[in-house]
């Protein structure tokens, strides 16, 4: 009888609790707009990690590290012989600060929409056609919004794909991925 009552009490003892925490990443495409002196490339490959703790079931406090790639330009050389610069390199990240929230929409799928602030680094390279390079480091304080839909794989895994925006006017900045999500 003492074992029947120790069976029964350990399958109605819920599955543990999670601590609320989160991490996870996206990797894609970045897009950023008006950051080279002229025209230059400005889709690359970009990434982002992030974390978050929740407060409650549907809304997190949110912290992410987003990596928009390097955008480069070049010139040929008959720009460069009358004094244009030779090639321009910018590098752009952003630590983002803020909160996501998720609604489920139906079995296993949920929308996140996350709002915060983001603190932008941007570093420019320019090189003269003499090879002196010259330097350009930008800090930025801009909104960030981000959208996404993420399908619950597992009890802790998701599958992820979001876009995410940093909004500076003509230099607004975009990463538009795909990732996974794990929580504990």
């Amino acid at each position: 009888m003492m074992v029947g009552v120790s069976a029964h009490s350990q399958e109605l003892k819920p599955e543990g609790a999670q601590a609320g925490v989160y991490v996870g990443g996206t990797a894609g495409i970045g897009v950023t707009n008006g950051l080279c002196s002229a025209p230059c490339g400005n889709n690359t490959f970009a990434g982002k990690i992030f974390g978050g703790k929740r407060l409650t079931p549907g809304l997190a406090a949110e912290v992410g590290y987003i990596m928009f790639g390097e955008t480069e330009r070049v010139n040929d050389q008959a720009r460069v012989s009358a004094g244009a610069i030779a090639q321009e390199k910018v590098r752009s990240r952003a630590i983002t600060v803020g909160i996501n929230w998720e609604v489920d929409l139906i079995q296993d799928f949920t929308n996140q929409i996350r709002v915060g602030w983001a603190f932008t680094s941007q570093k420019k390279r320019l090189l003269s056609g003499t090879n002196v390079e010259s330097k350009d480091d930008r800090r930025l304080n801009s909104p960030y919004v981000g959208a996404g839909i993420a399908f619950r794989l597992t009890r802790d895994i998701k599958i992820l794909s979001s876009a995410d925006f940093v909004i500076h006017g003509h230099e607004s900045m975009y990463l538009f991925g795909v990732g996974a999500s794990a929580e504990f």
